[in-house]
């Protein structure tokens, strides 16, 4: 293998990624200077610059090696070799569509507003059987919640009515609600703590909230509460 043709492409190589990042971020910087509000997404180019950094190493670093120690030995010319086409494989990747894409979904996720609403799929038949088996059960008051209460609180924005849910159930039992609520209606964005206490929608029969701690370790303290085979029985009776 003729070392000479290794230097003469890899040389083509780094003009290739040079020049590629110089086109993408001299504006960029150019912009600064101008004042310009001209920004970068930043969830795309923390990891295009960390993978063009993994690469130009890689590069640099066989290239070097390849300048200082001169060597007819196949096996170490490839070597050299496989491992700067990794490097140049790193910096090439980082523009193609998939990753953009890929990171620009995560972004999306993570820059994504919290959700205001349990987003709970659910039919209007079951939520109507649901409320009224609460209220057949007694575990639910009904003189403070309505069913039209009900469907508000478990289907809209929290912040578009003024509905609450006062259950009539202690702590053991509101989280074995929560459980069977949410195994049974699976696609929703339902958790203990926005159930009971960053909504503020779901109070105790005082009308103060329920303790969230109390909640979470129930199970360590009840297993099963009071309410357990009533509650299995509802939520068969939804499925």
């Amino acid at each position: 293998m003729n070392f000479d043709i290794i230097t003469y492409l890899s040389c083509f190589a780094f003009i290739y990624v040079y020049s590629r990042l110089a086109i993408h971020y001299l504006p960029v910087i150019y912009s600064q200077f101008l004042n310009e509000n001209l920004s970068l997404a930043s969830s795309i180019e923390k990891p295009r610059l960390l993978f063009h950094i993994t690469g130009l190493s890689f590069m640099h670093l066989m290239f070097n090696f390849h300048q200082s120690n001169q060597t007819s030995n196949l096996a170490v010319q490839l070597i050299i070799v496989l491992v700067y086409l990794l490097g140049l494989y790193f910096c090439h990747t980082s523009w193609r569509e998939n990753f953009k894409s890929s990171f620009s979904e995560k972004l999306r996720i993570k820059t994504a507003k919290p959700s205001f609403n349990f987003n709970l799929s659910i039919s209007d038949i079951q939520i109507n059987r649901l409320y009224n088996e609460m209220i057949r059960y007694n575990l639910i008051d009904q003189e403070e919640t309505s069913i039209a209460d009900f469907k508000n609180v478990l289907l809209k924005d929290w912040n578009r009515h003024s509905s609450k849910i006062h259950l009539k159930m202690d702590g053991p039992s509101c989280r074995e609600f929560y459980e069977f609520l949410i195994k049974t209606f699976p696609n929703n964005s339902i958790t203990l703590k926005n159930l009971f206490n960053t909504s503020g929608l779901i109070l105790r029969p005082d009308g103060k909230k329920y303790n969230y701690n109390t909640l979470k370790n129930a199970p360590t303290r009840t297993p099963i509460s009071k309410q357990n085979e009533v509650l299995n029985s509802i939520f068969q009776s939804l499925n």
